[in-house]
């Protein structure tokens, strides 16, 4: 008789890292321009395109949502994680189309520094991520590393990269930070629940009876 194979703790985790590898993926490799063509050009474009990248987009979001649904985790930090992920990505959406129709411009220096596509990518999974997988606070502190994708992409436009190269390499940096910066969660969040462990050492000890000296013991009892 062939063995049973249980969606058990494991197996969600599991899960969980494929879902959250495919959205993070499929997020900074998908073209949202014809989105973005479709608003400033008010529909004139009869094109199936804007449709295509709507799904593409939802796909990401639903693919995000799912790895923290997967996540054996409680329920308040999966309603958080859920929280980060649909904020970031939607405020992406509706300031990059503001942005594109020409809504909100100035400072360009700014729009195009948090717009940025592989930044936003990063905040929503590997935030969600952490929040979901119940790190320690201190550790949430490596989302700040998101903002490499968009301090790195201004210098390769100014130095007239390819458009190819420029996409591939903000793939490689995304998935670097990404995996960099999870990893990093986890040494921090051991990091500290050792130390706190060892500073609570001496006093559990000092308040445990059971620790104290035969000697102190009967002459206790004397």
């Amino acid at each position: 008789m062939a063995p049973t194979l249980a969606f058990d703790r494991s197996a969600r985790y599991g899960a969980a890292i494929v879902a959250m590898l495919v959205g993070g993926y499929l997020g900074v490799a998908t073209d949202f321009s014809s989105i973005v063509q479709s608003e400033v050009y008010a529909g004139t474009i009869a094109s199936d395109a804007p449709l295509l990248s709507i799904a593409q987009f939802l796909l990401v979001l639903g693919s995000m949502l799912a790895a923290v649904v997967l996540l054996p985790t409680s329920g308040w930090r999966r309603l958080g994680a859920f929280t980060l992920v649909c904020v970031v990505l939607f405020l992406w959406v509706t300031f990059g189309l503001q942005h594109a129709a020409g809504n909100v411009v100035h400072p360009v220096t700014f729009w195009r520094f948090v717009l940025d596509q592989g930044a936003v990518v990063l905040l929503a999974a590997v935030g969600g991520w952490v929040i979901a997988r119940g790190r320690h606070p201190w550790s949430w502190t490596v989302v700040i590393l998101a903002i490499i994708p968009a301090l790195v992409t201004p210098i390769l436009v100014e130095h007239s990269f390819p458009s190819s190269a420029i996409a591939l390499i903000s793939q490689g940096i995304v998935a670097v930070v990404g995996l960099g910066a999870v990893w990093l969660a986890v040494w921090i969040d051991g990091r500290l629940a050792r130390r706190a462990s060892t500073a609570k050492g001496p006093d559990a000890a000092a308040s445990d009876p059971s620790s104290s000296s035969p000697r102190d013991q009967s002459s206790s009892v004397r």
